[in-house]
């Protein structure tokens, strides 16, 4: 069986990591109003992909090869922060709409990387675009 290109690889675990930064954004606007919520956020994708190529996962064969919780869209959390309204909550809907257009950027990165690599290999097979 063929296995992906280590470089579609990546995007789609990009993929997965802006998936997951939307619904953990979502989260935190649906609980913006809940007193003692503290916003969440994922590990940037950068340092989530790093790590996983430096840890020694038993389930990888080789040392380029990505651990099997960032394959499989796992991605650690941290507490956001700042200012905390007077009930205790830490959302800000603006700062979430900036997350939200960022993490939109980043997935549409990653489709279009993962499309123009897909191109590349029906091309390099004869079967053009």
């Amino acid at each position: 069986m063929l296995d992906a290109p280590y470089l579609m690889k990546m995007a789609q675990s990009l993929a997965r990591h802006a998936g997951a930064r939307q619904a953990q954004i979502a989260k935190n606007i649906a609980n913006a109003d809940v007193p003692g919520y503290r916003a969440r956020d994922l590990v940037d994708f950068a340092e989530t992909f790093r790590r996983s190529d430096k840890s020694a996962d038993i389930r990888t064969t080789r040392a380029g090869h990505m651990t099997a919780d960032v394959a499989r869209g796992r991605f650690g959390t941290f507490d956001i922060g700042g200012q905390a309204a007077p009930n205790g909550n830490t959302v800000s809907d603006e700062q979430e709409m900036a997350r939200s257009t960022d993490a939109k950027s980043s997935h549409d990165l990653a489709l279009t990387v993962y499309k123009s690599s897909l191109d590349i290999l029906k091309t390099s097979i004869g079967r053009g675009r």
